[in-house]
């Protein structure tokens, strides 16, 4: 929706520094609601995008605990294989944790294991919201035609990924002039749900939390112009994503929220920005209205072409709406750790990526028998990570 309007912010990002209008999120505690303010809450998510839930047991304590462990871990595992690292086309570095809902590696748990306790709580937690959420949208739900929510947060394929952001001390002028760290983008998947981000300042290796007076963070589009959301400590966020409109018929005609996020070239080297995500997805056998495939076929297409590997371009045509195109949010998509065994003539890198394609019997084969790959044992359960999806506004004509 409204791709042109987009196009054109996207276009203006590369400018100057910009301060952004702030934008009040409607809030609602879920516990309670009358039909009346149910009502509410559909229409805020029909015109903008964007809710807040409040009134959430202890939630500052377990955003703040999740942040903190998880900004520690990704500072001190740097030899985590599961750590992943991008730059952002400022020159933001960008390290990453990709979580499916069988929860953290054990390799990330042996070295993080205050972590690995904030997750279990923090992740509990959204689960419940989550439920509760999607109860509410079934019983306002007027159309009986229509799918449930419920059993999608109950069953789907859901993602958590932690970033941590920071800046270079040095940064190439060429990309220091992008006014954005991450483009304007509205997510694929059902819903990103989200706390607000923490800072914490690098010193001598400690992680120490700061105050937020930077100009940083999530910005929104909300009637064609780009605003900075007020967000609280004591409230967990829901942005809808273009499956919801997509992928099914849930009786809710949600509007997916073109987002982006700053980080500006002015902030010290020493800051890091903590942010955590869950990406609502839907379960791996449900076919997909507007690809015909099955997720856990859609997402194995979307890793292929995400690898450039050709013949998938008509499955990404379908799966994005017109005048976007896919992008990786990661340079890869790690399953598992795949090594060339003995005898085998292929690099680490052929096997990392034939290996980790999954769902087809035959990939496998090659992979183990005409490659002679082998696993280290240091698999994600089930499967692994699938990648964040986005569909991103082209940026040039």
């Amino acid at each position: 929706m409204r791709v042109g309007t987009i196009m054109s912010i996207a276009a203006l990002a590369s400018g100057a520094s910009t301060e952004y209008p702030s934008y009040k999120v409607p809030s609602f505690n879920l516990n309670g609601l009358t039909t009346s303010i149910k009502q509410t809450l559909v229409q805020a998510l029909e015109q903008d995008g964007i809710i807040a839930f409040q009134g959430i047991p202890n939630f500052p304590t377990l955003r703040r605990n999740y942040l903190q462990t998880a900004a520690e871990c990704s500072n001190k595992a740097k030899d985590l294989d599961l750590l992943m690292h991008k730059e952002l086309v400022d020159g933001t570095q960008r390290k990453t944790f990709s979580i499916n809902m069988n929860g953290l590696d054990k390799s990330i748990v042996d070295q993080c294991p205050e972590y690995a306790v904030a997750h279990d709580q923090y992740t509990k937690m959204v689960d419940g919201v989550t439920k509760t959420f999607a109860a509410v949208m079934d019983d306002i739900n007027p159309d009986f035609s229509s799918q449930l929510l419920s059993p999608v947060v109950e069953n789907g394929q859901h993602l958590d990924h932690f970033h941590a952001y920071s800046k270079p001390t040095d940064i190439d002028p060429k990309k220091a002039s992008a006014q954005l760290s991450l483009d304007i983008h509205a997510d694929a998947g059902l819903a990103i749900v989200f706390p607000k981000a923490n800072y914490f300042a690098n010193i001598d290796g400690k992680l120490v939390e700061v105050t937020d007076p930077f100009e940083t963070g999530l910005v929104i589009d909300i009637d064609g112009q780009l605003v900075k959301p007020d967000l609280e400590d004591d409230k967990l966020y829901l942005m809808a994503g273009q499956g919801l409109q997509s992928w099914a018929n849930w009786g809710h005609q949600f509007r997916p929220l073109p987002h982006g996020m700053v980080m500006p070239n002015d902030i010290d080297a020493s800051i890091v920005r903590a942010f955590v995500g869950r990406m609502l997805l839907i379960e791996a056998d449900r076919k997909m209205a507007n690809t015909g495939l099955r997720f856990d076929e859609y997402t194995n297409a979307t890793t292929r072409y995400l690898k450039a590997e050709a013949g998938y371009d008509s499955v990404m045509s379908l799966a994005c709406p017109p005048g976007r195109i896919l992008k990786a949010s990661d340079t890869s998509c790690t399953l598992a750790l795949w090594v060339p065994g003995p005898g085998s003539t292929a690099s680490k890198e052929d096997c990392m990526r034939q290996c980790n394609i999954w769902g087809h019997p035959e990939e496998r084969e090659k992979c183990e028998v005409e490659m002679k790959c082998k696993n280290t044992g240091q698999s994600i359960p089930d499967g692994g990570n699938d990648c964040w999806m986005m569909c991103i506004a082209h940026l040039t004509p």
